[in-house]
């Protein structure tokens, strides 16, 4: 493990590619049930909060094991102990405003 250097996690990408699955998710169940726009949007809210609280913590300096793709994908969602993270404010306290915002509207509906 590197403390500085090496291996750049892809926090931001997979931030993306997560709250581009929670729309899909969203708009697939809001089809498939027939829920009212109201009930999408705080599906998409809640969704929305917890990708952007778990993308807040960024483990850093970390460098995957040499191999196929196979060991690489085991390696990503393996356990981890001492690794440093680095905390994005802008990205937590968003994800606790959509999960706020996602059950305020909830409970109002």
């Amino acid at each position: 493990m590197q403390i500085t250097g090496g291996y750049r996690y892809p926090g931001t990408s997979v931030c993306v590619i997560f709250t581009l699955v929670a729309a899909v998710v969203t708009l697939g169940a809001a089809h498939a049930k027939g829920m009212p726009l109201g009930a999408a949007i705080v599906l998409f809210l809640n969704l929305e909060g917890t990708v952007l609280l778990a993308s807040a913590f960024t483990p850093t300096g970390l460098t995957p094991p040499q191999g196929g793709f196979l060991q690489h994908v085991r390696w990503f969602l393996g356990q981890k102990g001492g690794v440093p993270v680095k905390f994005s404010q802008p990205l937590f306290y968003g994800g606790v405003l959509a999960l706020f915002l996602g059950a305020l509207l909830g409970a109002l509906r």
